[in-house]
């Protein structure tokens, strides 16, 4: 009876329950009317209990369903708004963006009328261009003056208000007779520039250099009291140096009326310059390497002001020699940057600018000079 009596507490499904009931009450017939109906009674009193906890149950799961229900609801309520509110935004943009794509297209028709017109204009200033060049009077160099001193001849060119030697100096001695000392070895030539005593040499200790290019001096040659120039001259001073250039319309263009018409290294490739890599690699011309340009620009200059500027490499404060001969020249000022500083004036083979920089005084550069 224990066990039917738990059983019974435990189940919650009505119909089992009756039928466990009737069960019982078939096992208990033999028993007394009145044990009967006690254990009716325990048992009705059972079922009304679990009858009454199950409603509960179920009242409570229906009010959290409805409650879950007005969530949703509410939800899908919320969910269709966004989606209204996506879809007029949506149909906003995609009017604007049909409105960006008529103007995109009208600028690209103007833009295309416009590189059109810009290709006639081209061509016919390209022909008057080549017309006036026609037109223009032949080059008129200036005059060689010459200049005499307890040397011989020093043969100088007038630009402007000043006269300029040239060609580059060549000399191994001072004004006074004081032998300039020659650094041969890279070690003899670093040992001079520490030591702040002046050294000259040759590009690459070639002699056949110093007839062509002169030859290449420290700064402390340049300035020292004994005089590197021919009497009647001197080293230009950085100033000196920027009346040259200014007179020859700035240092954007000076360089090409100073280099000599030959002698100087071509550069890069008509075809390709200013391409991108990938072009450049399929270049006819060059077979994507420019120095080896089958149509290079010249890197000579119309030596309109008679300077006459050849390129005649440089020596480093270490003694190697780079910027190298036929791509580069340089020349000392004498003015001073700092102690270890001087100003100088270079060019190279590619653009015609003469360039205004600052450099170790213990390079070694060519030496111009302009008379007194």
């Amino acid at each position: 009876m224990y066990f039917y009596g738990t059983q019974i507490r435990n189940m919650k499904n009505p119909l089992i329950l009756l039928f466990l009931v009737m069960f019982s009450v078939s096992n208990s017939f033999g028993q007394s009317k009145k044990e009967q109906i006690e254990q009716l009674n325990y048992r009705v009193d059972s079922l009304i209990r679990i009858l009454s906890s199950e409603r509960s149950n179920i009242k409570k799961e229906k009010a959290w369903l409805e409650k879950q229900k007005d969530s949703l609801e509410q939800q899908i309520v919320d969910l269709n708004s966004s989606i209204t509110k996506m879809n007029a935004q949506a149909t906003r943009d995609n009017s604007f963006i049909k409105s960006k794509e008529l103007e995109l297209s009208k600028v690209s028709s103007e833009l295309s009328s416009l590189t059109s017109l810009l290709k006639v204009k081209s061509d016919s200033l390209n022909l008057v261009l080549a017309d006036l060049e026609k037109l223009k009077p032949p080059v008129k160099v200036a005059p060689v003056i010459p200049v005499v001193d307890n040397k011989g001849p020093v043969k100088g060119v007038a630009i402007g208000t000043q006269v300029w030697t040239t060609k580059n100096l060549n000399v191994a001695t001072f004004r006074n007779g004081d032998a300039i000392p020659q650094a041969k070895t890279d070690e003899e030539w670093e040992a001079a520039g520490a030591n702040r005593q002046p050294a000259w040499c040759y590009y690459e200790n070639n002699t056949a250099n110093g007839t062509k290019y002169g030859k290449l001096y420290n700064w402390y040659a340049v300035v020292d009291t004994r005089g590197l120039a021919p009497a009647g001259w001197h080293v230009p001073t950085d100033e000196e140096w920027t009346v040259l250039s200014t007179y020859l319309g700035g240092e954007a263009v000076a360089g090409k009326k100073m280099k000599s018409s030959s002698g100087w290294n071509s550069y890069d490739c008509k075809k390709c310059n200013g391409g991108s890599t990938e072009f450049k690699k399929t270049c006819s011309a060059c077979k994507g390497t420019q120095a080896n340009s089958s149509e290079p620009f010249s890197g000579n200059g119309t030596n309109s002001s008679g300077f006459t500027a050849l390129p005649g490499g440089c020596r480093y404060y270490n003694g190697s020699f780079n910027g190298g001969v036929g791509s580069h020249c340089y020349w000392w000022s004498a003015s001073e940057y700092s102690i270890s500083h001087a100003w100088y004036r270079f060019m190279d083979q590619n653009p015609f600018t003469l360039y205004h920089y600052t450099i170790s005084k213990i390079d070694g550069f060519s030496v111009r000079c302009v008379r007194d």
